[in-house]
């Protein structure tokens, strides 16, 4: 990023030092404002791709890039024939099925005619199994013809009691089948909404990702939408800075576009979930300062403003060596204490004082 946002920012210039050679310098006391670098994008409030909910062949473009939309107004017109043969044959599905359902409809009726069919033999073999037993207590008759009246029964009686749950568990299963097809007949009759996407808000078409003849799917995005107005910034700040950044701050961002003129924001939410891959927090601001034209997934540079720190004593920090060093001499190198800095200085907390002459490495 550079040195170009801080332009605005009053540092006190180093003074080279002659009185210790051409290429010396003493340090100089004054503010310096320790930042955090983050970059990342613009975003529109609310911006969301639009995906189909159905396949089929774009007919017409209803909206076009740059038109403000309001929720529920349709984007295109999707031709989805086989969306619509679907709901002709869920319509029909439920209509059998509702009239199956129906206790004197086809199904019940026949279920219920073998009911009392069975029922009617039931009571036949019932009688004449008691009046067998009654003759074979008497003596009369043989065992071979009240067994046969026994199993006459019996059969009759499991085939009634069959028969009974037959209409029972059709009865049932008809009526979840029928609730089956009237909530697939409803979702089919949306195919018209379906057909038709529409916007979830009050926004701006962004982008179109399709054109007229193309075919669309729920896999492919086909248009970008967002809030006319209401736009943020979404950064990237590493692991190793996220412990510094907190609501409120204030954050310095330059824009491409814009050149080396800076914008003022703030610091609004921190999403406390770090990216694995990137090893990154995701840092949101509000512009307290809006460029005039402002427009999505524009690339931003910025510095988050940690703290600021008055009459403090500061070299430039490509005068530190090895991390913590200063050359005092051309060939001697003395350990320093740092504290906090910037993109261009670094704040000397122990080791030279401001009159000490460092040499440039």
């Amino acid at each position: 990023m550079g040195t170009r946002i801080w332009a605005g920012i009053a540092l006190v210039s180093f003074a080279t030092g002659c009185r210790h050679g051409e290429d010396t310098i003493t340090p100089t006391v004054g503010a310096i404002t320790e930042s955090v670098y983050a970059n990342g994008l613009v975003r529109s409030e609310g911006q969301y791709q639009v995906y189909p909910t159905v396949s089929g062949t774009v007919l017409k473009l209803l909206v076009q890039e740059g038109d403000t939309v309001k929720a529920g107004q349709p984007l295109m017109r999707i031709d989805d024939r086989a969306s619509s043969l679907n709901t002709s044959s869920a319509d029909a599905q439920r209509r059998l099925l509702e009239q199956n359902m129906r206790e004197d409809g086809p199904v019940l009726t026949r279920l219920r005619a073998a009911v009392d069919q069975a029922r009617d033999k039931f009571a036949l073999d019932s009688i004449n199994y008691k009046r067998q037993d009654a003759l074979w207590a008497k003596g009369i008759g043989s065992r071979n013809e009240l067994d046969q009246r026994q199993l006459a029964y019996t059969t009759s009686k499991a085939s009634y009691q069959m028969a009974a749950k037959a209409l029972t568990e059709n009865r049932e299963q008809l009526r979840t089948q029928f609730e089956v097809a009237r909530n697939t007949a409803a979702i089919s009759s949306t195919g018209d909404a379906d057909r038709m996407p529409s916007s979830l808000i009050d926004g701006t078409v962004y982008d179109l990702m399709i054109e007229p003849g193309e075919l669309a799917t729920p896999q492919k995005p086909i248009a970008v939408i967002g809030s006319s107005s209401n736009l943020y910034l979404e950064m990237e700040v590493d692991e190793f800075d996220i412990r510094q950044i907190k609501p409120g701050q204030h954050v310095f961002v330059t824009l491409d576009s814009y050149g080396d003129q800076a914008f003022e924001a703030q610091i609004s939410r921190i999403i406390p979930l770090m990216n694995e891959r990137s090893r990154t927090f995701r840092v949101e601001a509000r512009f307290t300062k809006r460029p005039p034209m402002l427009y999505p997934n524009l690339t931003v540079e910025a510095s988050i403003v940690v703290r600021t720190k008055e009459n403090a004593l500061l070299v430039p920090a490509r005068y530190v060596v090895d991390g913590s060093y200063v050359l005092t001499a051309p060939d001697e190198k003395t350990l320093v204490k740092l504290g906090a800095r910037d993109m261009q200085n670094v704040e000397i907390l122990e080791g030279i004082t401001a009159g000490t002459p460092l040499y440039k490495p």
